[in-house]
Order: structure tokens, then C-alpha cells, then sequence
């Protein structure tokens, strides 16, 4: 009976619709098997890639060399001419060794020409955790100290431009032209990081490797969205998620045993070049095929699914639509067998139809609701980690404790948004998130394992959020604009990400401070998120008025309750009936 029900619907399907035949395709087969395997791999990389930096520009412990005690060939950071006094010195004020010279008193006599608060011009590292950083190849301590960290916001500034000026890349060429040419720049880069022969190379070379990281990690986010039934749509993001924690972990085992950050850039970007033989390997996306009217070629692609699936695709949803004249007025393929709704020109460009976003008041409200919550996720999600890596005084276990939390909470998450919603999952994880980050921001100073846990706890939630917003993000706006608004959303969000580590630096003079502003930005942008629609168990919207209709699943702020259907007018003029 059922079975006969989804055929009666069927025949009143139009033809194209996505998400009607990715249900015929079914929820598994080798077409969606391949995706999997092929985007689980690829998302191994970006941005372990971009947090390998924890490792690769950390500065090692150093001090002075002591001209005429040190050796010039082999120096040892403790030194055999160091007796118990200097040692005990060194280990308790470290950096009145880093910079300067110490007490002429506490100096053996081998020292030669010291003057004391000397500045030093040679340093002798300490290579128990590092054999080599970019700190000590490049000698970026004392009045170079800042450099480092200049390169970590210069690669947030580059994400942020590769955001906003590639983010537009798999809507305009395709998203299996745009993960070529990402993985290429990304590879290409991300190699010639570990050949750089200077302080100044390595940076241009790492911000250009922030603008690929974002671009490719969008573009494979959307190319295999758009690829699965929407019923499995969820797990397949949450499962990519952990992909990329795991790619993450990795990273931190990698450092582990190799203590060379240049070697270490080439074990982590050299895999990297295995993603560009996808252009080989995988489809374009039917859905950016089908909104572009190339249906002939679309058609090609569901058939060569359903063979590899084993399953049948009913024929009039393959049905090319023939003359779709802007003049004549849309009336469903099954119906007339002539013209798809999908020929809609509105939406057909991406520009044209993220200006019809900005254009459309409820659209954006909508974006910029979003913006909020990109850019609060990221703030808290990179301000927390920087704050938590203290754990311990072992690096490599900091970063490995900082990840391990991600994993659960995407986990989790999976679980919940098919449970609760989106809507109510990222208005849950805002405010959770914000209490525990005020929390840490509230106790005592002394209270440190309090602490820890209660920025931990902080980035759980924040860490499902993170996906929860990507998901809706790319569930609420039409497929011509998708790429486009994924985009904007992640570059407002880098600002946030650009500002963390500035909160982290304040917070070396107030503790609390960065923990209230976290929890207080969590608070503020839980409330906004509940004027967001909740999109549980609908098809991704493939028209700007497919983008409208979603303005129904908001709720009604002053009786806290689901509008009616939607009154979102319309901002522009169009010959269009809305279907």
C-alpha cells in the first residue's frame, strides 16, 4: 500500500527534481559509496593542514648563546658548562634568558665580551620537543617574537579572502572544475611551503594556502551534499566532520614522530594531490547541471547512478524540458512533458540570484542571522582552543585533548539535529555554550581543572554548532546562490576567527575576560537564531521561492509559535507563476 502511495506521487513529480530521484536511486549503492569514500578522504587535509601551524611555527625554549662557553658547532641548551645555580636560574625566569643576558655573576668565567642586558644576536634552541620550527630556521624570537603570530592571522586573513573570492568558484565554473583547480592551488602551495627559504616567502605562501584550504573545503561540502538523498543528507555531513577531526588527530600524531616542520609540511600536503584525480573520478553536480540547463548531461549522470546502484529511475524524470521560453508561463512536466520548473531564470545565475537574496527581506534576515552565528561559532571555536591547549605542558597532548572533544559532539549532534531540528540544535548549543564559556570566565583563578573543563564542556557545544550552521546554512538558500552564500556566511565567520587569538592575547592580562565575551556573543546570538527556519526532513530549496516558502518554518517570536504560511513579498518582477 505504501509502495502504491509513492507511485501515485511519483507520476506528479517534475521532472529533474533531485531529491525525488536521489530517494529512487535509494539511500546506499556504489554511485553514493564513491562520494563518501572520495570527500571522507579529501577533508582528511584542509584544515589539519592549517592547524598544523601548533607545531610547525611553535617557538622551542631558547636562551643566549654564551660566546666562548657554547660550542659553535654543536651548543646544547643545557650546556655542560652550566652548574646548578645557572640551570635552576634558566628553568625559573626563562625569559631573562631569551632576549639579554643575564647576571654577570652567575657566568663562568668562559664567558668572553658579555655585557650584562646585552642583546643577543645567536640563540641556542632547545630541540627536546622540535628539532626545527620556522621560529628556529627563521630566528623569529626577542624582536621578531610577533612574526609568528602575524602568520597565524595572515592564514586567517587568507581563508577569509579565499571565502569571499572563491566561494563564488563552484557556482560560477561547477564543483568538479572548482575541487581541481582548489587542490591543485592547495597542493602546489601547501609543498612549496616546505621549500621556503625565508620568513617572507613562507608567509605569501601561507596565506595563498588559507585562500585554497576554505575554497576546497567548501566546494567538497557542497559537491557531496548535493549528491545525497536528503534522508541521509545529515550523516553524511557529520560523518565528514569527524573525517576532517580525524584528519585533525592525524595531524597531531604525525607531529609526534616527526620533529621537522618542513618534512612534516610534506607528509601532510603531499597526499593532498590524490583529490586532484576526482575531476576524473566523480561527476559535476546534477543539481548545479540541472539549474544551468544542461540536462542532457545531468540525464547521462542519473543514468550511469542508477546502473551502478542497480535501481530504476521513472522516465518522466528524465524528461528534458523543450521550449522554456521566459515568455511562457511554467506548468509542471507531468503535466504537460514540455518545461521544468528548474528552467526558472531567477535562479539560473548565481549572481542574479543572490542578489534576489539581498534583494528579499525575509532572505536577508535570514543571511544575516547567519553571518552572526558563523562568526560567533568561529570566535568561540578558535578562542577556546587557544585557551585549552594549556592543558598540559606536552604540546602534542594539548592539541590531541583539544580535538578528542569534537568528535562527540559531532557524534552526538548527528543524532540530534534528525531529532530536535536544526533550528533548536544551534539555539541549544549557543546558549550552553555561552553559559559554560561565562562559567569558566567566573570562577576563581585558582580553580584551574574548573576551568579547563568548563572550556572544554564550551567547545562541545560550540564544536556541534559549528556543523549544525553549515548544514542549515546550505539547506535554506537556493542551489544558484549556494556556493555564493556558503561563501559570505565563511567569510563574516573568519572575522571571528581573526579576532580569537586577539582574545586570547587580552586574556593574558584579564583572565575573564575572554571567556564573558564568548559566553556573552553565545548568549545574544542564541536568541537571534530562533527567527531562523527550521528545514527537519525538507528538500534543499532549488528556487528563490522555494528559498521563501521556508519563511513558514520560523517561528512566531511573540507567541513563540510556527507562522502561518509565509507573506515574504516579493522584491523583484518576474513573468514567473511561483509554483
Amino acid at each position: 500500500m505504501e509502495s502504491d502511495k509513492r507511485d501515485v506521487r511519483s507520476q506528479s513529480d517534475e521532472a529533474f527534481d533531485a531529491d525525488v530521484i536521489l530517494e529512487h536511486l535509494g539511500n546506499t549503492g556504489w554511485f553514493m559509496f564513491k562520494y563518501f569514500i572520495c570527500l571522507a578522504y579529501a577533508v582528511l587535509f584542509p584544515m589539519a593542514t592549517i592547524l598544523a601551524f601548533n607545531f610547525t611555527g611553535a617557538t622551542p625554549a631558547h636562551r643566549c648563546f654564551v660566546d666562548g662557553c657554547d660550542d659553535d658547532v654543536s651548543p646544547q641548551y643545557m650546556a655542560d658548562w652550566m652548574d646548578q645555580i645557572l640551570i635552576q636560574d634558566l628553568q625559573f625566569d626563562p625569559k631573562h634568558w631569551q632576549c639579554e643576558f643575564p647576571n654577570l655573576a652567575i657566568l663562568p668565567e668562559c664567558a668572553l665580551n658579555i655585557t650584562v642586558n646585552d642583546a643577543c644576536s645567536r640563540w641556542i634552541f632547545d630541540k627536546s620537543i622540535f628539532s626545527s620550527t620556522i621560529v628556529t630556521d627563521f630566528l623569529l624570537v626577542c624582536k621578531n617574537s610577533w612574526k609568528p603570530t602575524f602568520v597565524s592571522s595572515l592564514t586567517m586573513a587568507g581563508i577569509m579572502a579565499g571565502a569571499f573570492f572563491l566561494g563564488p568558484l563552484p557556482d560560477i565554473i561547477g564543483r568538479r572544475k572548482s575541487v581541481l583547480i582548489l587542490s591543485v592551488w592547495m597542493s602546489v602551495s601547501g609543498i612549496a611551503l616546505s621549500f621556503s627559504t625565508s620568513y617572507e616567502e613562507f608567509a605569501v605562501l601561507r596565506f595563498l594556502n588559507g585562500m585554497s584550504c576554505i575554497a576546497l573545503m567548501q566546494s567538497l561540502a557542497i559537491w557531496g551534499v548535493e549528491a545525497m538523498a536528503p534522508n541521509v543528507r545529515v550523516r553524511f555531513i557529520f560523518i565528514i566532520f569527524c573525517f576532517q577531526s580525524l584528519g585533525n588527530l592525524l595531524t597531531g600524531l604525525l607531529a609526534y614522530y616527526v620533529r621537522d616542520w618542513a618534512t612534516l609540511q610534506l607528509y601532510l600536503f603531499v597526499p593532498m594531490v590524490v583529490t586532484i584525480s576526482y575531476f576524473f573520478i566523480l561527476p559535476e553536480s546534477t543539481r548545479w547541471l540541472t539549474v544551468n540547463k544542461r540536462y542532457e548531461e545531468a540525464k547521462e549522470i542519473y543514468k550511469l547512478a542508477a546502473e551502478l546502484n542497480g535501481k530504476q529511475i521513472p522516465p518522466h524524470l528524465l524528461l528534458i524540458p523543450v521550449a522554456c521560453s521566459p515568455a511562457i508561463e511554467q506548468i509542471p512536466l507531468a503535466q504537460t512533458g514540455t518545461c521544468s520548473s528548474s528552467g526558472n531564470r531567477e535562479d539560473a545565475s548565481a549572481w542574479m540570484s543572490i542578489w534576489h537574496v539581498f534583494k528579499t527581506p525575509c532572505l536577508l534576515k535570514r543571511l544575516l542571522i547567519l553571518f552572526c552565528a558563523w562568526a560567533s561559532a568561529l570566535l568561540c571555536y578558535y578562542g577556546l582552543s587557544y585557551t585549552a591547549s594549556n592543558l598540559s605542558k606536552d604540546i602534542h597532548l594539548n592539541f590531541i585533548l583539544v580535538i578528542l572533544v569534537e568528535i562527540p559532539a559531532y557524534l552526538i549532534g548527528m543524532v540530534a539535529v534528525d531529532t530536535l531540528g536544526r533550528r533548536l540544535i544551534i539555539n541549544i548549543t549557543l546558549i550552553l555554550g555561552g553559559i559554560f564559556c561565562l562559567l569558566a570566565g567566573l570562577v576563581p583563578q585558582d580553580c584551574y581543572e574548573l576551568i579547563v573543563t568548563f572550556s572544554l564542556i564550551g567547545k562541545f557545544f560550540i564544536s556541534m554548532q559549528i556543523v549544525t550552521v553549515n548544514m542549515l546554512t546550505a539547506e535554506v538558500f537556493p542551489t544558484a546562490s549556494r556556493g555564493l552564500t556558503i561563501g559570505l556566511c565563511s567569510t563574516v565567520g573568519k572575522v571571528g576567527g581573526i579576532l580569537a587569538p586577539v582574545m586570547s592575547a587580552m586574556g593574558a592580562k584579564n583572565r575573564s575576560l575572554p571567556y564573558i565575551v564568548f559566553g556573552c556573543t553565545n548568549l545574544v546570538v542564541g536568541a537571534l537564531s530562533l527567527m531562523l527556519p527550521e528545514t527537519k526532513g525538507l528538500s534543499i530549496p532549488a528556487t528563490i521561492q522555494d528559498a521563501k516558502d521556508l519563511e513558514s518554518k520560523t517561528l512566531d517570536l511573540s507567541g513563540c509559535r510556527r507562522k502561518s504560511p509565509p507573506k515574504c513579498r516579493l522584491a523583484f518582477n518576474t513573468t514567473y507563476k511561483s509554483i
